[in-house]
């Protein structure tokens, strides 16, 4: 029989609830109509139609309707007059693989308003490992962040990354180095037709396990030892259903002519391509683009699905390394570093990396990002080697020893592109604004080195320099690129648009405020005017405060996502 309750204590009892939902924001106590709604903000819903002033309701984690919800109650209420409202944005290049492993101490991309991060970018990816790879990589994260993993495939990573807790969602790429340096190794050699079938197994192993599809990084070893037919056989294994995203074999001279591999493999392999940080890199390659633009429109008229990805900055970040030849790199770090210090390669490599370094602007284009495993030299760091010679210094020299006390390891960030380019790459239709940079901290284990300062600003500083100051394109059209296109080139479901039955990936940003703040002398500085950010219906960025909430999920390709 249940126990009767005198009216007395009743009306006791409804008076301390009614006061904690006050205190909470609840507006009409426990049964309320959504669990969030945003007042009056104007809402721009990722399709590239223009704003209208709405309310949104948000119920279970998602979208349960947008209109007039003056006379709706719920738990909590948003005033977002002034701002604007729009899909979580989708940062489709993005080498967030290690740090979202950290929770909720990888903050510089949602503060962003960046709700999913693209990973296993440019070649590399988590997934899948050997056991040498295995080793390698879990002793790294290891001694870096202190934890301890054992994954080898890319199941095991994507619920390692959802027991540690996500700040956002991500997805991943299968990498096209990766596969090759987990069947063939790091040598310079063609892949026997035994190992490309092996490579094809392994990738799709990794799509039935959730990857999105192939990236490439054919500047870097040792994806950049396979030629154009044995990458059209690993992205074979996409059966039709994916995607390749390539950092291209060149992007500086012969970028026409690698431009045109690309194409041809994704064409090849009957699968979508996405060229990764487009651009004519060196001030001789700049008049390039127009004809870059008209190869991919011709592509896309002759049926394919093209887009590229950019961000918004003149300058590109990568190894040090990078500098240096590709057949000094074969074979992998340890025979890297022992070419480094043979006297009698001296003269060859000096010669190429001079050449290489002259296509960029020359040394006061090289700026050293990060020194890891040399802290004393942290005083190099945001500096040009120009700067670090001086007049007394030689500077190949300088770099010679740089990079050989790192390992062969060390960054840099590059002054190779120009602001003209750069604008008309951020204004093509086709074209996503995408960070290629890591979710980075103000303080904590996640900031180190001089980081390229995309890591921190690179949405905020679309929608402020780009469209609120340079007036670019509309601000409708720039929401456009960085939500709804990443989604639909992904053929992610559910996200990327403000629709009812959508995830309620949220982020309400100040038209009149939103910019970024970081720098290349002072890269850790969050944006401004990007005050809240939802994740999966949770309010991850409150008040431009993280809230502690991690609302992420790892997104799987043909898996649905239950709330």
């Amino acid at each position: 029989m249940a126990k009767m309750v005198s009216r007395r204590k009743f009306l006791k009892v409804s008076a301390g609830v009614a006061a904690s939902a006050s205190l909470w924001g609840v507006s009409c106590g426990w049964f309320a109509d959504f669990d969030l709604i945003i007042v009056g903000g104007l809402v721009l819903d990722g399709s590239g139609r223009a704003g209208e002033v709405q309310d949104v309701g948000i119920r279970g984690g998602r979208i349960a309707a947008i209109g007039d919800l003056k006379d709706r109650s719920a738990r909590r209420k948003i005033d977002a007059a002034g701002l604007a409202v729009a899909p979580g944005f989708i940062d489709f290049h993005s080498h967030s693989d290690d740090e979202l492993l950290l929770g909720g101490a990888a903050q510089s991309k949602i503060r962003q308003g960046v709700t999913t991060e693209v990973l296993g970018q440019d070649g590399g990816s988590m997934a899948p490992l050997n056991r040498e790879m295995r080793e390698s990589l879990h002793e790294r994260l290891r001694k870096n962040y202190g934890l301890e993993s054992d994954w080898e495939d890319f199941a095991g990573y994507f619920d390692f990354l959802e027991k540690s807790g996500m700040i956002s969602n991500a997805l991943s790429m299968v990498g096209q180095g990766t596969l090759r340096e987990c069947v063939v190794g790091e040598d310079d050699r063609p892949a026997s037709a035994d190992e490309i079938s092996r490579m094809q197994q392994l990738a799709r192993e990794a799509f039935a396990q959730g990857a999105y599809g192939i990236s490439s990084g054919l500047e870097y070893t040792p994806g950049s030892f396979a030629d154009t037919a044995e990458i059209i056989e690993i992205c074979g294994a996409m059966d039709g259903q994916g995607i390749y995203s390539t950092h291209m074999r060149n992007e500086d001279d012969t970028v026409i002519e690698a431009l045109q591999e690309a194409i041809a493999i994704a064409r090849g392999a009957g699968v979508a391509l996405n060229v990764s940080h487009l651009k004519a890199s060196a001030r001789r390659n700049w008049h390039k683009l127009p004809e870059i633009l008209a190869m991919l429109d011709a592509a896309r008229e002759g049926g394919m699905a093209v887009t590229c990805d950019r961000y918004p900055y003149i300058a590109y970040n990568t190894g040090l390394s990078s500098l240096f030849p590709l057949w000094s790199r074969d074979g992998g770090r340890e025979k890297f570093v022992a070419r480094l210090q043979d006297g009698s390669l001296r003269d060859s490599l000096m010669a190429e990396v001079l050449a290489k370094v002259e296509k960029i602007g020359g040394w006061g284009s090289v700026m050293i990002s990060g020194v890891p495993r040399n802290p004393e030299r942290n005083k190099y760091e945001g500096k040009t080697i120009a700067e670090l010679a001086g007049s007394d210094r030689d500077p190949f020299a300088l770099l010679m020893e740089l990079i050989t006390t790192e390992e062969g390891g060390g960054g840099m960030v590059g002054f190779a592109m120009s602001e003209e380019n750069t604008a008309a790459l951020l204004a093509y239709p086709y074209c996503m604004t995408a960070s290629d940079g890591s979710a980075l901290a103000a303080e904590g284990p996640l900031r180190s080195g001089n980081p390229h300062p995309r890591a921190f600003g690179t949405f905020p500083r679309l929608l402020g320099k780009y469209v609120r100051e340079e007036g670019l394109m509309p601000l409708e059209e720039a929401v456009r690129k960085i939500t709804a296109l990443p989604a639909q080139t992904l053929g992610l479901v559910d996200r990327g648009l403000l629709r009812e039955g959508y995830w309620a990936d949220v982020t309400l940003f100040d038209p009149a405020r939103v910019n970024d703040r970081a720098t290349w002398g002072e890269p850790h500085q969050y944006p401004k005017g990007i005050p809240y950010v939802i994740v999966n219906g949770e309010v991850v960025i409150d008040q431009d405060n993280f809230s502690g909430r991690l609302a992420g999920k790892a997104l799987r390709m043909g898996k649905a996502q239950r709330a």
